[in-house]
Parts: C-alpha cells; structure tokens; sequence
C-alpha cells in the first residue's frame, strides 16, 4: 500500500524523484550535451526545492517544474555565452571581408555534412526539422507521431551518432 507525503516537502520529493527521467530528458531535448543538462537538473532540483511553497499542488508537476527548468537552460546558455571568446573588432572586420564561398566547405561543415548523409533519411529529416526556426520538440513528436520523450531520445541518439562521426573524422585527419 503506498504511503502518501504527508506534508509539502514530502510530497514535491515525491514528485522530484518520480519526474526525474522526465525532467532529465525535457532539457536534454533543450541542451544536447547530456554532462550539462545533468548539471542543469541540478540546479533545477535545488530551485524547486527552493520553490516549494509556491507549488500548487492541485496543479499538474511537470509543467511547473519544465517551466522552471526552461528559466536554468536560459541562465546556462546566458552564462554560457559569457565565457566564449569575444573577437575584437579588427578580427571581425577581417572575417566579414571573406567573400561567403570562403566560409562554405571548411572542415567542420563539410565533416557534418558527410556525417548528416551517413545518417538515414528518417534521421536526418528528423533533426533537420528540429532546427527549423520555431519548431518544438512538442510539434515535431506530434508530427512525427510519437511521444516527446521518445521524440527527445530518439534526436539524443542522431546527435550523439553525429558528434561520434565527427570525432572519427578528426581523429583520421
């Protein structure tokens, strides 16, 4: 017989450990590097922690916890963008003058385009519609006709197999 939480933090731990999974693989499918949607569960367990009071608990879990976790992906790429390397002007300048056919082709682009091709079609339609602006993980599963989550694992899986495919390629160059 299952024992149910008898107060507000018993019940958002209930909640926190049986949408883990869930909560996990909702960001993964925001940030496809799986070490730091590990690290942003973190901290979206920390802030629904924090938060715990102003669950409703006559409220569904998981839109509230996704839209907190939406809030953490936004502050790590905010972060994130913080620490990239910012060119100077001068070497902007330098990289605006090159006429465009001389960004097409270099090795990284064209390294995923062999590998985008080693993929099956499905696969590369696949992720190619998720990176059409304005297309959610949502919609696309819809159209797809399956769940988010397995829409979720499935372009984990095609990005993973990329970035695979990408490192054997510059391990042979």
């Amino acid at each position: 017989m299952k024992k149910h939480p008898e107060n507000a933090n018993e019940a958002l731990v209930d909640h926190l450990t049986r949408q883990q999974s869930s909560l996990f693989h909702y960001i993964l499918s925001l940030v496809p590097d799986p070490v730091s949607a590990q690290d942003i569960l973190q901290e979206t367990n920390l802030v629904l922690w924090r938060k715990a009071a102003e669950y409703d608990s006559a409220l569904p879990f998981m839109p509230w916890a996704c839209r907190i976790a939406l809030y953490q992906v936004k502050a790590h790429r905010r972060d994130q963008a913080r620490d990239l390397h910012v060119f100077d002007d001068e070497v902007l300048d330098q990289l605006a003058a090159e006429p465009p056919e001389a960004h097409i082709g270099r090795p990284l682009e064209q390294g995923l385009r062999d590998c985008l091709e080693r993929l099956s079609s499905k696969q590369r339609e696949l992720i190619i519609a998720r990176y059409q602006p304005g297309v959610s993980v949502e919609s696309l599963a819809l159209a797809s006709k399956l769940s988010p989550n397995a829409l979720s694992q499935a372009l984990f899986r095609i990005r993973r197999a990329l970035a695979d495919c990408l490192e054997r390629q510059q391990q042979t160059s």
